[in-house]
């Protein structure tokens, strides 16, 4: 099954608990995407305002374009429904597991995907004539994509059907968009490709004894520190060695739920 999220205490405040009990980062997102969302169906946002549209930030400077394609995944529907429950399941389980000590990593490891999301757009415009207006759904299967990396043995039911390892949910969930819309699901392996890129440079480079390529810079630690969100870094350590480290590398789950 799928990671589950924390169930509330019936004592608790119902759903305020359980959005206070999301981790930080998986929190703002999900609940920046909801707001903008609402806030385009009553018609306080227009989709076109914030959709990514190369010929208006390169003519007209509209730079905010470039951030919040990243924050709106269409209207309210079951695919909406979907994917915000695949950022609530995988993205918690990201954060709260695999970068546990070092949230900040979780916080580079999108804004990684974004920038890698912004530039292979200029690559489907240009060279395939395919925009890519908005790109969250995107970034939300990367981190589906990692967290299948990170629990490839664990088992996942696929809608009640029947059951895949995590390693191969990516690719199931990408078929079965190509047989429902009959079209290249192009945002979906978006974000197959950056995940990937993040995850061979992280993990599978390092492995073989290539050095890390991607490193959290200093800055974002203590950015994130300062609000309440992983720790600070000691400004007088060594480049790429931190004041305190609970282990080396990053943590895999040994075996299947």
């Amino acid at each position: 099954m799928p990671p589950r999220i924390q169930n509330v205490n019936a004592a608790g405040t119902g759903v305020g608990a359980w959005f206070e009990s999301l981790p930080p980062i998986t929190r703002t997102y999900a609940a920046s995407l909801f707001i903008v969302t609402l806030l385009w169906r009553f018609g306080f946002v227009n989709a076109m305002w914030i959709a990514l549209m190369w010929p208006r930030v390169a003519t007209h400077f509209e730079v905010w374009r470039l951030v919040t394609n990243f924050f709106f995944m269409g209207k309210f529907s079951f695919n909406w429904i979907i994917k915000m429950l695949w950022l609530l399941s995988y993205g918690t389980t990201l954060e709260r597991e695999t970068f546990a000590f070092e949230p900040a990593d979780f916080l580079f490891m999108m804004l990684f995907g974004m920038g890698c999301m912004l530039l292979l757009s200029l690559a489907l415009l240009f060279g395939l004539g395919i925009p890519m207006f908005f790109m969250a759904d995107s970034l939300i299967f990367m981190l589906l994509y990692v967290w299948s990396r990170q629990f490839p043995t664990q088992q996942v039911s696929i809608y009640g059907l029947f059951k895949v390892l995590a390693f191969h949910v990516p690719f199931v969930f990408v078929g079965i968009e190509f047989l429902m819309v009959g079209a290249i699901p192009y945002p979906s392996l978006l974000g197959i490709v950056v995940g990937h890129m993040h995850y061979y440079l992280t993990v599978l480079y390092p492995a073989i004894g290539g050095p890390r390529m991607l490193v959290t810079p200093r800055f974002l630690k203590n950015l994130l520190a300062d609000a309440g969100v992983g720790r600070r870094v000691n400004t007088h350590a060594a480049p790429g060695q931190d004041a305190f480290r609970a282990f080396g590398g990053r943590g895999n789950r040994l075996g299947a739920d």
